[in-house]
């Protein structure tokens, strides 16, 4: 097949745009689902514990402001400034990805009672980590085509997304090892809490690993020459 081709490329669109709309719906539904933790915290009933609760509502609200753009920029019938609407774009999708890493980094910190042999290797990981997304916000150049009416994609390091997709998979398995490793040898004695952090850290993982799997191995084929 031919991924150049210009009904090719209208057909791949389409299919983009139905599954970011399909996949916005299910997130909103997430979160109403899951909108009690948020009542918990403004009704008192939940301890407020700064560092994961900040994490976690911004990886929830970032996800979701990412999901309202994306929608935009398929359903734009104005001019608009694409490369700010990118940006954003990438910034809030880029924000989502590392709260949520960070948040199972300091889960697995605390699970090892703050010990620097854990506690280091994991805030240098961490750090690399947002340093590197942090520049992939920035990557992709974007300006609105008058043609097409509709934003129109000049530039993207694919070598440096790549590089970017692998780094998180990497990062989010050491994060599971770790917590395997302080999991285990209680599991006997932490059954129903061993059960509920293995399920979620490894559920957690395998989504992640295959939604950066997928966009890394068509970042290696490069198929539409889109660099």
């Amino acid at each position: 097949m031919n991924w150049t081709v210009q009904t090719v490329l209208a057909e791949d669109a389409d299919a983009y745009g139905k599954l970011v709309f399909a996949i916005f719906g299910v997130y909103l539904w997430e979160l109403f689902q899951t909108s009690n933790f948020e009542w918990s915290l403004i009704t008192g009933k939940r301890k407020f514990v700064w560092p994961m609760v900040i994490f976690l509502f911004l990886c929830r609200y970032c996800l979701l402001s990412s999901l309202i753009g994306l929608i935009i920029s398929l359903s734009m019938s104005t001019q608009i400034n694409c490369q700010a609407l990118y940006t954003f774009n990438a910034w809030a999708g880029n924000m989502s990805i590392l709260c949520a890493s960070t948040s199972l980094m300091l889960r697995t910190v605390a699970l090892w009672e703050r010990k620097l042999k854990v506690l280091l290797p994991l805030g240098f990981l961490s750090l690399a980590h947002w340093a590197l997304l942090w520049r992939g916000m920035f990557v992709i150049k974007a300006r609105y085509d008058a043609t097409s009416d509709s934003c129109e994609v000049l530039y993207t390091n694919h070598i440096f997304l790549n590089i970017s997709f692998f780094m998180t998979m990497g990062f989010d398995f050491v994060i599971l090892v770790f917590t395997l490793a302080a999991l285990i040898p209680g599991k006997t004695q932490k059954g129903r809490l061993w059960k509920l952090l293995f399920t979620d850290g490894l559920v957690y993982f395998l989504i992640t690993f295959v939604c950066n799997m997928i966009p890394a191995i068509l970042n290696v084929l490069d198929l539409n020459g889109v660099s």
